[in-house]
C-alpha cells in the first residue's frame, strides 16, 4: 500500500515539472499610469442684449447671425442671449439699462432721451436722408470724428447703427395725399420730435400714438394715418386698416444705434477681445445692416401692393419731385433752427450740420 502511494505521488510530481516547464512564462507587468481627471467644461461668457425690436426684423436676423458667428469663432466660450421686443427692459429705459449693465448689449432710440443724445437727433431732422445705409454711415462717421458727438454714449460703445426708414410712405384710412394741401387738419400719428415739428409745419395734427397702438388708433379713427418706411408698415400691419399709400416723401429717419456696455467689455479675455474686435467693425457691420433692411423694404413693398390689389385699395400715389421741394422748404428751417440750439449749448451745431449734409452726399 505504501508503495503505490509513492509511485503515485512520483507520477504527479514528475508531471508538475514536465507540464510546468512547458507552460508560457508569464508577461511581464507594466505599471498603469493614473489617469488625469476629467476637467469640467469651460462655462461661456454669457451677455444679455436688449432690444426693443421683434425676433423676425431684418435686424434682429442679422444680429443673430452675428453673435453665432461670434459663438463658433470664440469655441463657444461667449454666448449672446436675446431679449427681443422690450421682453428684457421696456424702451424707453433701454439705454439706461445698458448703461447699468442690466443688459451687456442694447439696441435703443435716441428719441426716448433726446435731449442726451441731441447732436444723434440732429440726424432725424427733416429731409437730410433717404436710404438706411445712408444714414447710418454718417451717424458712424460723426461719432468717430466729434467727442461731442461720442460723450452721451458714456459707458458704452457703439457697435452699429440701425437706420429704419425712411419715413418714405404716408398710409391714410379715408383721405388719399398727393399734395401739401391735402395734409390739412390730417390727425397723423407721431412721437419723434421732428417728426412732430414737421407735420405741424405742413399743416397736420399730430396724435401721439407710438407705434405698438398705431393699428388701433388708425383702425378705430384715433389718427387718419401715420408716415412710416415698408418695413414698419407690414410689420405693425397698418396697411391692413388703411387705404391709400403716399410714396416719395422720405421726411425723417430714425436713428437706433446697437451698443456694449463698456466696462462689460473691457472684462472680456484678451483672445476673445481681439476676435469680438474683429468681427465688430461698425463702419462695415452699419453698410451691410441697412442694405439688407432695403431688400427686405422692397420686398414688403410689393407684398402691400399686391395686398392692395387684391381687396380693391387704389394704386399707390407718388409725390411728385416738385411737389416733394415744396414740402422740403417748408421744413427746412428746421434743420437751422437746431444748428443755432446747439450752438447756445455750446455744441458744434453748425460744423454738425455742414457735416450731415457732406456725409449724405458721400454715402448716398
Amino acid at each position: 500500500m505504501k508503495r503505490i502511494i509513492l509511485v503515485t505521488l512520483t507520477v504527479l510530481l514528475v508531471s508538475a515539472i514536465i507540464f510546468g516547464g512547458c507552460a508560457k512564462p508569464a508577461e511581464p507587468t507594466t505599471p498603469t499610469t493614473p489617469t488625469e481627471p476629467t476637467k469640467p467644461p469651460v462655462k461661456p461668457i454669457e451677455w444679455r442684449y436688449a432690444s426693443f425690436i421683434p425676433p423676425m426684423d431684418t435686424y434682429a436676423y442679422k444680429a443673430i447671425d452675428w453673435a453665432k458667428e461670434l459663438e463658433e469663432a470664440t469655441d463657444g466660450r461667449m454666448k449672446i442671449l436675446f431679449y427681443w421686443s422690450e421682453s428684457l427692459i421696456k424702451m424707453p429705459g433701454l439705454f439706461d439699462a445698458l448703461t447699468s449693465g442690466t443688459a451687456h448689449m442694447g439696441h435703443f432710440s435716441y428719441a426716448q432721451q433726446p435731449e442726451r443724445f441731441a447732436l444723434a437727433m440732429g440726424m432725424t431732422l427733416p429731409m437730410l436722408f433717404r436710404r438706411p445705409p445712408q444714414m447710418g454711415q454718417a451717424a458712424v462717421a460723426l461719432y468717430n470724428k466729434y467727442k461731442e458727438f461720442r460723450d452721451p454714449f458714456g459707458p458704452t460703445k457703439l457697435l452699429w447703427h440701425n437706420s429704419p426708414g425712411p419715413g418714405g410712405t404716408l398710409v391714410t384710412k379715408d383721405v388719399p395725399v398727393q399734395t401739401m394741401e391735402d395734409l390739412k387738419g390730417l390727425k397723423l400719428s407721431s412721437t419723434s420730435k421732428y417728426e412732430i415739428l414737421s407735420y405741424n409745419l405742413l399743416g397736420a395734427v399730430v396724435v401721439p400714438v407710438g407705434v405698438g397702438e398705431r393699428y388701433h388708433a388708425l383702425e378705430t379713427g384715433v389718427v387718419d394715418g401715420s408716415i412710416e418706411d415698408w418695413v414698419a408698415i407690414f410689420m405693425w400691419k397698418s396697411y391692413e386698416v388703411t387705404k391709400y399709400r403716399t410714396e416719395n416723401i422720405d421726411l425723417t429717419m430714425r436713428g437706433f444705434p446697437t451698443a456694449v456696455n463698456t466696462e462689460a467689455y473691457n472684462k472680456l479675455p484678451e483672445d476673445i477681445k481681439q476676435i469680438f474686435d474683429g468681427m465688430t467693425d461698425p463702419m462695415g457691420i452699419t453698410k451691410t445692416m441697412n442694405e439688407d433692411y432695403e431688400v427686405l423694404f422692397l420686398e414688403y413693398r410689393d407684398d402691400i401692393k399686391e395686398y392692395d390689389a387684391k381687396v380693391g385699395n387704389p394704386p399707390f400715389n407718388v409725390l411728385t419731385e416738385a411737389e416733394r421741394e415744396r414740402w422740403k422748404t417748408v421744413v427746412s428751417p428746421l434743420q437751422d433752427e437746431w444748428a443755432e440750439e446747439m450752438e447756445a449749448k455750446g455744441l458744434p451745431g453748425k460744423a454738425i450740420l455742414a457735416d450731415m449734409k457732406a456725409f449724405a452726399e458721400q454715402y448716398k
